[in-house]
């Protein structure tokens, strides 16, 4: 049992809302939402929530609408939080939108639905003393509607962009429109996607810089390389469930029978508390090393879904701060340092810290008062140097 927790520590990875809007539109349009409603980033509903006392600080859970890869509308939820020390002045108030790392694949694994849902948010103590605003999506089809696009770059992209703009409807809130990315595992996936596609995306932000803690990036490399590993096979078992679900890809040509029942069963599992992660355990024990028949990577169309939801390099204006683990077993730190190099050939501002014997969670613990502290300066105006020569 010890083991199987000890592996998990690498994974780190009901909604009763008050209405925002005209509950009875005139038509409904794609899953439910109201015709009138379906801008991006419109908040629908938003349902204060207690916090720890040693906060001080105010939080909502939120509903709101953003788009697929496909850019149709689609649900979110989420969390926002609303330090004490913010700007009194409700324009003068910045953004941090956080991306949180797996938590699983099933509509439960929502960190909004957790009994203390801000636990989830990295960091969340300095972002709050900084007196930033964090806007913290589950995904969709995390306690919304799914399926969850599972390391789909765009999908969650978007949601993480759509946060902020939700967000600001909140009318305590209000506020400015310079924001920073933040994400960790994941999470950073989504915020490089979201940094490459923010100018174009929400043209009325502001995008200050963007901060990820082992991100993975070329995904066809890490998924072969993490098969030997329990967590690895988890992680493969919510890809390919996932993107079945949500592209239509076809199981036949990479699993059998048996290993397709094996990958449903663990993506009915989340993986973000230690009783979850032993069931997960215990769902792909039948998986091994060989229970792929194919690679991904060489079998349409899954080869061009690899591609599509990878990142080889940065083509965003904004500074980037990219934190790697030396001992990182999931997110290999031979492809981000890879995927660095070629931010830095793209002419990219990026600085990369490599932090010598941390693994997957601990490059997180090590790292995050660091990147907190760096989205506070691009966002107070400071210049960022990066460090690719």
């Amino acid at each position: 049992m010890k083991r199987i927790a000890a592996l998990f520590v690498l994974l780190t990875f009901s909604l009763g809302f008050a209405a925002a809007a005209d509950a009875r539109p005139a038509s409904s349009g794609p899953n439910g939402i109201p015709a009138a409603q379906q801008k991006p980033g419109t908040l629908l509903s938003y349902e204060q929530i207690g916090l720890a006392r040693n906060y001080r600080a105010t939080a909502w859970r939120i509903k709101y609408v953003t788009r697929d890869y496909k850019l149709r509308p689609i649900l979110s939820t989420g969390i926002v939080v609303l330090p004490g020390n913010a700007p009194a002045n409700p324009a003068a108030r910045k953004f941090i939108a956080w991306a949180h790392p797996t938590t699983g694949v099933a509509w439960k694994c929502a960190p909004s639905l957790r009994a203390t849902p801000t636990k989830a948010i990295g960091g969340l103590n300095d972002l709050v003393a900084h007196g930033l605003v964090v806007a913290a999506t589950d995904y969709p089809g995390l306690g919304t509607p799914g399926p969850i696009g599972y390391l789909v770059g765009k999908g969650q992209a978007y949601a993480v962009i759509d946060s902020i703009r939700a967000a600001k409807q909140i009318p305590e809130v209000g506020g400015g429109n310079d924001f920073g990315l933040w994400g960790f595992s994941q999470g950073g996936h989504a915020v490089l996607f979201a940094a490459q596609l923010a100018a174009q995306y929400a043209p009325e932000l502001n995008l200050k810089g963007v901060a990820a803690i082992a991100p993975p990036t070329d995904l066809a490399t890490l998924l072969k390389a993490n098969l030997n590993s329990i967590a690895g096979r988890i992680l493969a078992s919510f890809t390919l469930a996932s993107w079945n679900a949500k592209y239509g890809a076809p199981l036949t040509g990479l699993l059998d029978g048996v290993s397709q029942q094996l990958i449903d069963e663990v993506s009915r599992n989340c993986v973000d508390d230690l009783g979850s992660q032993i069931d997960a355990a215990a769902a792909q024990k039948g998986l091994d090393k060989q229970f792929l028949k194919a690679d991904p990577s060489r079998v349409q169309p899954w080869n061009g879904l690899m591609v599509q939801n990878s990142l080889y390099a940065l083509n965003n204006r904004a500074p980037a701060l990219i934190i790697q683990g030396g001992a990182d077993d999931i997110v290999k730190p031979e492809v981000t340092t890879l995927f660095v190099r070629g931010a830095c050939q793209a002419g990219a501002n990026v600085q990369y810290v490599m932090l010598k014997g941390k693994g997957h969670s601990g490059a997180m613990e090590a790292g995050r008062v660091q990147a907190v502290s760096w989205l506070a300066q691009r966002l107070a105006g400071q210049p960022a140097r990066g460090n690719c020569r």
